[in-house]
């Protein structure tokens, strides 16, 4: 029988715990941090070297007990039952100590991982803070100073995990590990593919049906081959879990497994998805050989597109695959606790590696535009492409230069924002692809959606089309919202540090209570630029899409994109100042310096500037207008500029009018509120007594032509008498627009002597 355990040589070890995490949060120095990490792995290890002892003296004690087990229909003796009860004492002691142990292994490995990850924070926290190069032998010397410690954490990990995996209950712990396979096994294939089908029958018709089919197509493709695979890779840790064969820290690294696995899928879904978008043929390479076969110019081309496709779901496989691997090496040394060192070569390896694939993704898609012949799209995504390609390029000198040079937090920092924000963009490109052609279908003009929305509440088709792009716009918007929140919290969530520590760079210049530093000028003018970016997105979508439908005037069409205009440079204004850290007060200040100015030299400019806004809200003229100013100034109003209007002449030239011209001045507007023409004609007839006849043939060719309104209706009258007993007529008419009175009087005057002659009315006194 064995001998009774020894006194436990890790009773203060509890203690000391409490005493090292209560000291952790508030400590800053890395080598105490380090002392402390070093302190509680060595409690660790004995602790775990405690377990190992007593798993083994408790399997030799449960072994005794077997034997001292009466057989199957024998009775147990006096001696039998003392030894078996004694040998029960001994168990129920060596599984509470056995527990204890656990408990401060488990314990001291928490304590550790948070000195460890502290240590790790103030180390990226650190971005522009430069380590070891690899080309250095201070790098290898750190590297293999704290190996050993690493590896014997991993071990330790390693084998409590497999501790638990063997220690789990039979037959559930064989039964979880079958069901979760299983389950994961139908998901990916039976399932998977007979979803897939219904994506390939919708794809085989995208290509009649139009974009959003490929988009709708596309995006299906993309949550089925994501979700497939996400999903199955959970079930089997599910599975896992619920049979007991995951540690909880094995169950830690299979959680960064299943997202391993999920960012892989996502992003060969995402290459999938788009080259349903971009080709929607859903036949395959063969079929279209066969096809192309009678076309030689089609065949020619066949070999180099399936040779492109392949090198890119191989370029694509390459970045799946070493993304995610880093992903779950990142996690290993988070959940192991890894040394400073040991997470600066992580960082070193990975950086390269993602810099590698970068490379030949950049490689690949660059030959795979050459060997394209489409000139007509080449021309329409060749400046995206090169801005792209030229980003990429520094981003990958800027990581190998980064990596050699010492600075591989900044380094690691990049790699995975290459990619973090690749996937990000391709996702929500789709995204608004799919909700700008789906809106658009729905929302169609003539459509049935757009007919029964009209009837059911008695709009007109062109308010519903004006709600379907306002509902497309904002979806959008939000799409893009969650890409930029998305954006700004990146792998390693350091995209926030990185801006935080760029903001350290350069002096502070202080005005008055504001401060201004050198990085609050550059976001200033970085927030201005973006803004007015979006501003003109914004003013060109207004135009393009949403005043087409609304059935307004151009004038009304002007204001209106005019006004968006100014008000989005008006906020984009607000924000640069608030973002160069200038608030409501320092704006005023500034207002009011420049208020000496203007009072000085700029009065005009801000004068037609208000008078420019003015002309916008009250619209007393608009785009459209016929004006006249008097002076020889009389056309069309082309365009409301901020400081002048521009008027084009009727001989074609285009002349500039201060804006305040139309405020301060008297402006004859001929097309203002109802813009009907008047036409006036003077006629002389030779004799008296045909004056009667002469104003009723004036009423009928009035009458007679088309263009003459009826309401009011034309008149005639006898003006006055002149010498040799002629007689002058004066006669009215009104036409649809003034633009018409001058070619329709030019008719009736025409039309009128016409009927004078066959009546035999002599004119002008002959």
């Amino acid at each position: 029988m064995p001998a009774a355990p020894a006194r436990d040589p890790l009773v203060g070890a509890g203690l000391t715990l409490g005493q090292l995490d209560n000291e952790i949060p508030t400590t800053t120095d890395d080598a105490r941090l380090a002392a402390i990490g070093a302190q509680a792995s060595g409690i660790e290890v004995a602790a775990d070297s405690a377990v190992a002892d007593l798993t083994v003296q408790l399997r030799g004690v449960e072994r005794q007990l077997g034997r001292v087990r009466p057989a199957h229909g024998r009775r147990q003796t006096a001696a039998e039952r003392q030894a078996q009860t004694a040998l029960l004492a001994q168990k129920a002691a060596l599984q509470g100590r056995l527990g204890r142990m656990q408990a401060l292994a488990s314990a001291a490995g928490d304590t550790f991982s948070r000195a460890a990850q502290r240590r790790r924070e103030g180390f990226t926290a650190r971005v522009f803070e430069r380590s070891p190069s690899p080309v250095t032998p201070a790098f290898w010397t750190a590297l293999v100073d704290a190996s050993s410690a690493d590896l014997a954490r991993l071990e330790a990990m390693v084998w409590r995990s497999w501790t638990a995996a063997v220690s789990a209950p039979e037959p559930r712990g064989l039964a979880g590990a079958l069901v979760g396979l299983l389950l994961a096994g139908v998901i990916v294939f039976p399932v998977r593919r007979r979803l897939l089908r219904v994506g390939r029958t919708l794809g085989g018709r995208a290509v009649a049906l139009g974009g959003f089919t490929r988009a709708a197509v596309a995006v299906w493709i993309a949550v089925i081959e994501t979700g497939a695979p996400a999903l199955a890779a959970d079930m089997v840790r599910e599975g896992l879990g619920w049979g007991g064969l995951l540690s909880p820290t094995a169950d830690t690294l299979a959680a960064a497994v299943v997202g391993a696995i999920t960012w892989s899928a996502a992003i060969l879904a995402l290459g999938r998805a788009f080259s349903t978008l971009l080709d929607p043929d859903p036949r395959s390479s063969a079929e279209r050989s066969v096809e192309a076969s009678g076309a030689p110019s089609k065949a020619g081309r066949q070999p180099a597109r399936d040779a492109h496709v392949i090198r890119t779901r191989v370029a694509l496989w390459a970045v799946a695959v070493v993304t995610s691997a880093g992903f779950v090496l990142g996690q290993v040394n988070y959940t192991v606790g890894a040394s400073v060192a040991a997470t600066i070569a992580s960082n070193c390896i990975l950086s390269l590696a993602y810099a590698a694939v970068a490379a030949l993704i950049l490689v690949t898609f660059g030959r795979g535009r050459r060997a394209r012949t489409e000139p007509a799209s080449e021309a329409a995504r060749s400046s995206l492409w090169t801005l792209i390609s030229l980003g990429l390029t520094l981003a990958i000198v800027v990581i190998v230069a980064a990596v050699l040079s010492g600075y591989t937090t900044l380094a690691s920092l990049i790699s995975g924002q290459i990619f973090w924000l690749s996937v990000i963009g391709a996702a929500t490109f789709l995204l608004l692809r799919f909700i700008d052609e789906g809106l658009g279908a729905i929302f169609q003009a003539g459509g049935r959606t757009t007919r029964s929305l009209a009837t059911l509440f008695g709009l007109q088709a062109s308010t519903v089309l004006q709600a379907g792009l306002l509902a497309s716009a904002i979806l959008q918007i939000l799409v893009l919202i969650a890409a930029l929140t998305l954006a700004v919290t990146p792998f390693g969530q350091s995209g926030e540090q990185l801006l935080s520590h760029i903001g350290q760079f350069g002096s502070t210049l202080q005005i008055g209570k504001a401060k201004i530093s050198p990085f609050a000028i550059a976001q200033g003018i970085g927030v201005f630029a973006f803004g007015m970016g979006l501003v003109h997105l914004t003013r060109g979508w207004v135009v393009r899409r949403y005043l087409p439908v609304t059935g307004w005037d151009s004038g009304l069409r002007n204001s209106v994109s005019t006004g968006v205009g100014y008000l989005g440079v008006g906020v984009t204004l607000i924000c640069a100042f608030s973002a160069m850290g200038l608030g409501f007060q320092q704006i005023a200040l500034i207002a009011s310096a420049l208020s000496v100015g203007i009072g000085f030299g700029l009065q005009q400019i801000v004068q037609n500037f208000v008078s420019g806004i003015i002309l916008l809200i009250e619209r007393p003229v608009k785009v459209g207008d016929w004006v006249d100013l008097g002076s020889g100034v009389e056309g069309d109003v082309r365009r409301i500029r901020v400081r002048a209007t521009e008027i084009q002449m009727f001989d074609r030239s285009t002349v500039l009018v201060p804006n305040s011209s139309f405020i301060t001045q008297n402006v004859k507007n001929k097309t203002l509120g109802d813009p009907r023409g008047r036409i006036e004609l003077k006629l002389t007839i030779a004799k008296a007594g045909d004056a009667a006849k002469a104003r009723e043939l004036i009423l009928e060719a009035t009458k007679a032509n088309t263009e003459i309104l009826g309401d009011p209706a034309p008149s005639a009258f006898v003006d006055s008498t002149g010498a040799a007993g002629s007689v002058n007529l004066k006669a009215f008419a009104h036409v649809a627009s003034p633009r018409d009175a001058y070619r329709v009087r030019s008719e009736l005057y025409l039309d009128i002597i016409d009927r004078y002659e066959r009546s035999q009315i002599a004119l002008g006194g002959l």
